[in-house]
């Protein structure tokens, strides 16, 4: 039995969190046992936030989305996005490069590994392990791309968030004035309803504000754009291509408590 699965069995675990282990250490065991009770669906990035190549992208594109993203790989798509058909490894292009050859994603993609978003990602980590691969395609129930999931999202679970030298460390949700937020869209609508005191945000149909603010305009909104929620007005601050990375929140003046005087 190894060292995971040791840590999956209850009374183990009882023992073990009574042996004073420092808080670190708890949280790390906790999250060793919540990965049989989570999944990919909740720990995946959604493809609104992949970045995807297109089977047909020129060379010099493909480099530009690399130096650009920093990403180390990227799901190829032919047609459309429900239709990856592998992924792009960028160490694979690097090869390339010093003897000139034109970049043909056809030659370089590798096979994409499935799982359905359904998946619990203990069983997940297991597979990656056997077959050495470290992102999975998630898949909806109609067999749609619903997002991606790498080995860095489930050992986050288990040890916290992974900063790496491409991460942003900042804030995701700065106050930048009274009734005035700057939000990144990727931060869970949860944390949002804390920070901004908006009980009524429906954190139960939408996990991010992204996917909030994309039901509110109701189609791919445009840099500026502004819709209506009760009594926020949600701005896009910025875009990426179709998708929302920035969004001001502003409560209107009408609902700000007024000053003491």
């Amino acid at each position: 039995m190894g060292l995971f699965d040791k840590f999956k069995k209850k009374p183990n675990v009882s023992q073990i969190l009574k042996n004073g282990l420092n808080d670190e250490k708890r949280d790390m065991i906790r999250g060793i046992v919540d990965l049989s009770d989570t999944a990919v669906k909740e720990v995946m990035i959604p493809r609104i936030d992949v970045d995807f190549l297109s089977l047909d992208t020129p060379g010099n594109e493909i480099l530009d989305k690399i130096s650009e993203s920093g990403h180390s790989r990227f799901p190829v798509y032919e047609d459309s996005i429900d239709n990856v058909i592998g992924i792009l490894y960028v160490k694979d292009i690097l090869k390339l490069l010093p003897k000139n050859e034109k970049i043909d994603l056809k030659k370089v993609v590798r096979k994409a590994f499935f799982v359905p978003e359904s998946k619990r990602i203990d069983d997940l980590l297991r597979e990656f392990k056997r077959r050495h691969l470290h992102i999975a395609i998630a898949v909806d129930e109609y067999g749609g791309t619903s997002g991606i999931v790498c080995m860095e999202d489930i050992i986050e679970e288990i040890v916290g968030d992974i900063q790496d030298e491409f991460d942003n460390e900042g804030e995701d949700i700065t106050k930048i004035g009274e009734g005035v937020w700057l939000c990144d869209a990727r931060i869970d609508l949860d944390d949002l309803k804390e920070a901004i005191d908006a009980e009524d945000l429906p954190a139960d149909e939408f996990e991010t504000l992204g996917g909030f603010v994309f039901d509110l305009f109701g189609k791919i909104p445009v840099k500026y754009e502004k819709a209506v929620w009760q009594n926020y007005d949600f701005i896009v601050q910025d875009m990426d291509g179709h998708k929302v990375k920035t969004v001001k929140i502003i409560l209107n003046k009408e609902a700000l408590k007024p000053e003491a005087e």
